[in-house]
């Protein structure tokens, strides 16, 4: 794949079957889920509040399993990184996971990821999961 102009990035496949990958936002590092699902990338605001991340409100409201009337709010980021893999100013939204996490920490996930990679950059930079390598490829 790296020769086809590929980036590798290193996935991991936590205990309940989800894959996660470390993402750095304007220089803070958290975890993320790779959700093929989502249309969108997107941050838990509470995490995003606790790292003096400022977002804007949005008028629309987004959805998710088992809602459509989730709260949006929207920042542009001077630099997303997906491991070592570079996306510069690009538009992350956020709302808030926590329904999420307190789903998660009842299979035994204590320390879940703080947002989802979702089709905006999997479709952009062209991604290809290799499941049993457990690498994510994101075309440069």
């Amino acid at each position: 794949m790296t020769r086809k102009n590929y980036s590798e990035i290193p996935i991991l496949l936590n205990t309940i079957g989800h894959l996660e990958v470390e993402v750095t936002i304007d220089g803070t590092k958290t975890g993320f889920l790779i959700d093929t699902g989502a249309s969108n990338t997107v941050i838990d605001i509470g995490f995003a509040k606790h790292n003096l991340m400022e977002f804007s409100s949005m008028n629309e409201k987004g959805g998710g399993v088992g809602t459509s009337q989730m709260v949006l709010f929207h920042k542009q980021v001077d630099l997303f990184m997906i491991n070592n893999f570079e996306i510069p100013s690009f538009d992350l939204y956020a709302t808030d996971f926590q329904h999420v996490k307190d789903s998660l920490a009842k299979k035994g996930i204590t320390e879940p990821c703080n947002g989802v990679i979702g089709a905006d950059i999997l479709i952009r930079y062209e991604a290809v999961i290799d499941y049993k390598k457990q690498k994510l490829y994101l075309k440069k």
